[in-house]
């Protein structure tokens, strides 16, 4: 069947007051850019006539501003979870004006097909293509994306150009099944893949926002002295471990970040 295409704002029309919604991507990698700043048009022109609008927002990780940071300032949002890193979204929580969940994000597309978190009235996925046939193949992140796409009434598809097709395959996707039918992960050498290239979904509920957005970058706050001490302090601790014993003097691999 033919996809319907529609704008940002129609999109995001579709969207009600109370909504529950799943995000694609996985930090910046891969969230949709462009609905969610229609969805909190929307909130601020509703907020502005005295009206209600908030929605539920599950996403795959942090997000970026375009996503977690719009709909925080349009304070359109209802509860957030899982992990978030935006400042507007912080702040948001920390006054009491979003109820935030802050589970493990490894759990949530289980948590969600449990049904412990209500359903999903609409998923947003961030696409580099989709088939008429109904196949949504993710940009650069995925994240819960197949759990939502699948149990969403509505799929608005953000076909991103600024991605090239040819990112097709790069993905290897498959939903496990949930305790207590749960088996290994199958596996068994770097060669093997276990799911497909792309989400599958009824083509029927997918509508279509064309866009052509670039990715949103991180990096780092430039370093003060607080945490010029951090580091110090954490240099100290290693070499310390190091001459007591605990280390090996050849040291151990590092991951710095959020990991």
């Amino acid at each position: 069947m033919a996809l319907k295409f529609v704008s940002a704002d129609e999109a995001a029309s579709l969207i009600k007051n109370g909504d529950n919604v799943g995000f694609s991507g996985f930090t910046h990698a891969g969230c949709p850019k462009v609905v969610p700043t229609a969805i909190a048009k929307i909130a601020d022109a509703e907020h502005a006539k005295g009206n209600p609008f908030k929605i539920g927002m599950f996403t795959g990780a942090s997000t970026g501003d375009l996503l977690d940071g719009v709909l925080a300032r349009a304070h359109a949002i209802k509860f957030r979870t899982p992990y978030q890193t935006n400042k507007d979204l912080r702040n948001a929580i920390n006054s009491g004006e979003v109820p935030y969940f802050d589970m493990h994000l490894s759990s949530l597309a289980q948590e969600i097909r449990y049904g412990f978190l209500g359903g999903v009235d609409v998923a947003i996925i961030e696409a580099c293509d989709v088939t008429e046939d109904g196949e949504i193949v993710p940009t650069c992140g995925v994240g819960i994306s197949p759990t939502v796409a699948r149990l969403a009434k509505t799929v608005i598809v953000e076909l991103n150009t600024w991605n090239p097709k040819g990112m097709r395959g790069m993905h290897d996707i498959a939903e496990l099944q949930d305790p207590p039918h749960r088996g290994e992960i199958p596996i068994y050498s770097v060669r093997d893949r276990i799911g497909k290239d792309h989400i599958k979904v009824d083509p029927a509920k997918i509508v279509v926002v064309e866009s052509n957005t670039p990715n949103e970058g991180g990096g780092f706050a430039p370093v003060d002295e607080v945490t010029t001490k951090i580091g110090n302090h954490v240099a100290q601790f290693f070499i310390k471990e190091m001459a007591e014993g605990r280390m090996p003097k050849t040291f151990l691999p590092v991951q710095s970040g959020v990991g």
